[in-house]
């Protein structure tokens, strides 16, 4: 078994992305920066308090968290002193700041790097600019480049999709690069802002979720791994007979820490009655905190009705306040596209391992 722990070193960032839905989730909460020996302290919880997980997989998230380097680099020397692969690392970031410091750290930790990268240099930069208002397209593409050439990182190419960039450009834009894995998914935001979305915009990105899975089918059929393995997960799920009782793990093998160390059931969700305990605290009690939490918010009343649940387990308890019905119906469409692709080779199912990476 294994947990993900979604740890923020600063909710700071370098840049004002115009969409970013963490930027207004969190604007009251910018300031603080975990410290190195808090970060320490945290590898130690995890190790003592996960003790039932095979691996815990940190990943670091914000913010932007290479702008505290000090607590991610503190991080990794502590887990040194753990037993072998009991850490493994990821981070999402905007990919700014190409520091040798920053890149060497990445190769350091054999990170999973989830990069930000919305499309070409007049789509990206439309949206995503520096503090001061500087484009950033051409520093992302240094940035990933310099991965390429000094690190072993594995790369996944993550864009955002939104009113006047369809899913299949930016899709195929992610395609262009080198990177090995990619994922545009629709942006986050309340209906209505000028960036969400058209009803017809909306249509035509769920025409292009079912393209994409057609074109997982043919890689599947050609015998290589998609590169879009967004589906992948479900597919699994399927293949293997089951039902999800929870969107995601978020209580039980999945938690977020904050730049205080204030302990939750993710990292997005900032409410009261998220607070699992603090990092200094007894692990059994943040444990059985994240248990009640969990207990006490089973599916939606009108998810018993939805024929996605099983594959679904109810929406993201963090993005549903922010997005509503949108971000519902653009997941039962990806549930709707992975039953097809699960149905489309379910004569040949062994097909289907090459998602789990199995040959």
């Amino acid at each position: 078994m294994r947990a993900e722990v979604l740890v923020a070193t600063t909710w700071n960032c370098n840049l004002r992305c115009s969409y970013c839905f963490i930027e207004k989730h969190l604007r009251n909460k910018k300031g603080t920066r975990m410290s190195a020996s808090l970060a320490r302290r945290v590898v130690d919880a995890l190790d003592e308090g996960l003790s039932d997980v095979e691996s815990i997989c940190v990943h670091f998230y914000g913010g932007e968290p290479l702008t505290n380097l000090p607590a991610v680099e503190a991080m990794l020397d502590r887990s040194q002193g753990k037993s072998p692969d009991r850490f493994t690392w990821a981070i999402t970031t905007n990919g700014t700041i190409c520091s040798s410091a920053a890149i060497n750290l990445l190769g350091q930790g054999a990170f999973h790097v989830i990069l930000s990268l919305d499309g070409p240099a007049e789509i990206h930069d439309e949206h995503r600019r520096t503090a001061r208002s500087a484009p950033t397209h051409a520093r992302v593409l240094e940035f990933l480049h310099a991965l390429r050439s000094r690190t072993k990182c594995w790369v996944r190419g993550s864009a955002v999709v939104r009113s006047g960039w369809r899913l299949s450009q930016a899709a195929e834009y992610l395609r262009s690069l080198p990177v090995d894995s990619i994922k545009a998914q629709a942006v986050r935001g309340r209906a209505g802002a000028s960036y969400t979305l058209s009803q017809p915009e909306k249509e035509t990105y769920l025409k292009d979720l079912e393209a994409i899975g057609n074109q997982v089918i043919a890689e599947l059929e050609a015998g290589t791994a998609p590169k879009d393995d967004r589906f992948s997960a479900r597919v699994l799920q399927l293949l293997a007979g089951i039902q999800r009782d929870r969107f995601c793990a978020a209580g039980e093998t999945t938690f977020g820490i904050t730049p205080q160390g204030e302990i939750l059931p993710c990292v997005l969700i900032t409410s009261k009655d998220g607070h699992l305990g603090r990092v200094g605290d007894r692990p059994s009690l943040w444990r059985q905190a994240g248990r009640q939490w969990r207990r006490s918010r089973p599916p939606r009343r009108e998810c018993h009705t939805c024929p996605a649940l099983p594959l679904c387990g109810g929406g993201c308890p963090a993005i549903l306040p922010v997005c509503g019905a949108d971000e519902c119906d653009l997941v039962r469409k990806n549930c709707e596209v992975a039953a097809s692709i699960y149905e489309h080779f379910r004569s040949r199912p062994e097909t289907l391992l090459t998602l789990a990476g199995i040959p």
